[in-house]
């Protein structure tokens, strides 16, 4: 499987740990975003193979990997039972509750919206105040 392979290829890791070494060039912090990034960081041991001075700083996580299941489900029940305007990111559509997912809430009626600001769910609740609307994510 190419580009899986790719990623587990000692020669590969050797390589660019070296590169970093090289470029660490004065103290650095990087956060990394995603529950899934931390996750693969402490499964392979990456942390002690950085050069001194490179620091990580373990971030918020993305929506999906830190929502626990049961407030998509509160979501998903909200959507479908409440009469409300539910505005989410894209990327938690797909991300179960233990009914099912928002994507599934929308196909069966309720209202689902895509945003890609909170700002937008906002204007949601501004556009139709009587519905109301909540943001999830």
């Amino acid at each position: 499987m190419r580009y899986v392979d790719e990623f587990r290829d000692p020669a590969r890791l050797q390589a660019a740990t070296a590169a970093l070494h090289q470029v660490t060039t004065r103290p650095w912090t990087l956060m990394e975003i995603c529950g899934g990034q931390t996750h693969a960081i402490a499964r392979w041991s990456l942390e002690r193979r950085l050069p001194e001075g490179l620091t990580l700083v373990h971030g918020p996580g993305c929506p999906v990997c830190v929502t626990p299941v049961e407030v998509i489900e509160h979501a998903r029940r909200l959507a479908i039972d409440a009469a409300i305007v539910l505005c989410t990111f894209g990327d938690m559509m797909r991300v179960p509750g233990t009914g099912g997912d928002l994507l599934a809430a929308r196909a069966a009626g309720a209202d689902v919206r895509v945003v890609v600001s909170p700002l937008d769910a906002v204007r949601a609740a501004h556009a139709d105040p009587e519905l109301g609307a909540v943001d999830c994510g």
